[in-house]
């Protein structure tokens, strides 16, 4: 049954045979009528059946000591939530190569992947479990393109004209209802709020089908999940209800590049980080998207790439606690992939500011134009996407880091003819501090609009990975970020600059000051 929802305690209790589902067959299993119970998802994220074959009438899946697991491979299952729910599935079709899951993979092995005596180890796990929970739920909600009709499901638009997803609803109120129930006595600073969903019972459905697979009960108890981060004014200051610790949460950083698509190279993360008294101290960004190796530019899914073959190439976590450094995990525990202490560039290696890299935003590219763009139609709204906007021209609209890539690189060096920085990686989001924290990136600058205010979720994750993997964050005039005022950041923050530190972070501080002096002199 579809309000059947999968609680830890029965998740632990399932008894799973491997030997049972070697030998059954597709037939088998139709001529048993096994029948679905309820619907979980597999170490991959994919969407599976949890099915029950029980021999006495009326036995409710509590009841029933054997389970069968069975994963199918159809992109209508894992693509969408309510076809699951909707649509009985066609066993026949379930491919012999199904897998079982393991019904504690969440938590199971997280232990060996950080030191014991990481930091704040307790408060680590319940972050890394809650974000991975909701990358799990929100990678099969993105869609393959910008394009793509079959894709993401509805978004509606703020009123800062920011895009908002049933990926970012389900990813929020799955990390704070995991993260409230295990330290009931912390706050919560998160972007969204469940007052579109009042006024949206369609888009408030479909968001509760998203997330009944990581607990949410009802629309009632995804609401008020959601609203738990819903502690500060409309202004963004404190509305005096926080305590001294607090989880702040973008649950989708780069909303605009998770409905870019997968194979369109759209880059996205939830960005967790705990701040206690004013100081972020942990840090942890899952990025479903982001190839594993710090060399791999592969952004964009190839067309026959699928989350079965990807496993172990794309999909990792960020994760970092003050004082313990900063590490990089596979997106769900995978033994095959082990886990990496992060370090930066060496700021005495081989390379030089004059060869810094910049991450930089994401352009689109056209396919049927072949040439870059700014927009693209989202047939989904029947409307005109800004690609660009939030990345390039939301992060830079003075074209100020153009003028510190000449400064940095060189004129001659720094850009191409239509003005794109040369040396660059372009990726949405804050997956920027991670590449940066890895050694694949040096530089980056957020530039906003003169008199922006800058959420606090937009850069307290991403600065305590980069700063424990050895690098550097202040604002523009080289100072350090009090995250301690409230959601948005000290109006004297004109901007951010992150770099791997040492002599590469004095010359991005140069750069931006030569550049906006000779900004100020043309101006007179």
């Amino acid at each position: 049954s579809p309000n059947m929802v999968v609680h830890r305690r029965l998740k632990r209790s399932l008894v799973i045979s491997v030997h049972f589902l070697k030998w059954i067959s597709a037939s088998s299993i139709e001529n048993a009528k096994i029948q679905p119970a309820f619907v979980c998802l597999n170490k991959g994220g994919q969407l599976c059946w949890i099915s029950s074959n029980s021999s006495r009438k009326g036995d409710s899946p509590e009841r029933n000591n054997h389970r069968t697991i069975i994963t199918t491979s159809d992109t209508t299952y894992q693509k969408s939530s309510s076809a699951l729910f909707n649509t009985k599935p066609s066993f026949s079709s379930i491919p012999s190569g199904g897998s079982i899951l393991d019904t504690n993979y969440f938590e199971d092995d997280r232990d060996a992947e950080l030191p014991l005596s990481f930091p704040r180890r307790d408060d680590v796990l319940a972050a890394l479990t809650a974000v991975r929970k909701a990358s799990s739920v929100i990678r099969n909600i993105q869609p393959e393109r910008a394009l793509d009709k079959s894709g993401s499901k509805m978004s509606v638009t703020k009123s800062d004209a920011s895009p908002v997803t049933v990926g970012d609803f389900s990813a929020q109120a799955i990390v704070l209802r995991h993260l409230h129930k295990a330290f009931p006595a912390d706050s919560f600073i998160a972007e969204e709020s469940s007052k579109a969903l009042v006024e949206n019972p369609s888009l408030a459905q479909d968001i509760l089908e998203a997330t009944m697979v990581q607990g949410i009960e009802d629309i009632d108890d995804l609401m008020a999940s959601i609203d738990l981060g819903q502690t500060y004014n409309d202004d963004g200051s404190d509305s005096g209800t926080r305590s001294t610790r607090t989880w702040c949460l973008d649950p989708i950083d780069g909303t605009k590049g998770f409905l870019r698509g997968k194979r369109d190279g759209g880059q996205y993360c939830v960005a967790l980080a705990l701040v206690e008294d004013g100081v972020p101290t942990i840090g942890v960004l899952g990025c479903p998207n982001l190839p594993t190796e710090v060399n791999d530019e592969n952004y964009e899914w190839r067309d026959d790439e699928t989350e079965e073959t990807n496993a172990n190439a794309r999909g990792c976590i960020f994760v970092a606690s003050k004082g313990g450094g900063a590490y990089q995990l596979p997106l769900f525990p995978n033994k095959n992939v082990e886990s990496k202490r992060l370090h930066v560039t060496p700021v005495d290696g081989e390379r030089t500011p004059k060869d810094a890299r910049f991450c930089v935003g994401k352009l689109y590219f056209d396919r049927q134009q072949n040439s870059v763009c700014d927009y693209v139609f989202d047939s989904r709204s029947q409307s005109w996407l800004d690609v660009t906007k939030g990345v390039e021209k939301f992060s830079d609209p003075l074209g100020q880091l153009s003028a510190m890539a000449e400064i940095l690189h060189g004129k001659d060096e720094a850009l191409d003819d239509e003005g794109v920085i040369l040396k660059a990686r372009r990726m949405d989001s804050q997956v920027k501090y991670g590449v940066l924290s890895r050694g694949g990136g040096e530089l980056f600058a957020r530039l906003p609009r003169p008199g922006y205010l800058e959420w606090i979720w937009d850069h307290a994750a991403g600065s305590v990975v980069i700063q424990e993997a050895g690098g550097q964050v202040t604002d523009v005039d080289g100072n350090a970020i009090d995250f301690g005022l409230g959601a948005k950041l000290s109006k004297d923050v004109r901007g951010i600059l992150a770099s791997n530190g040492g002599q590469f972070h004095e010359k991005l501080l140069e750069a931006y000051k030569l550049q906006e002096q000779q900004r100020n002199e043309s101006k007179t």
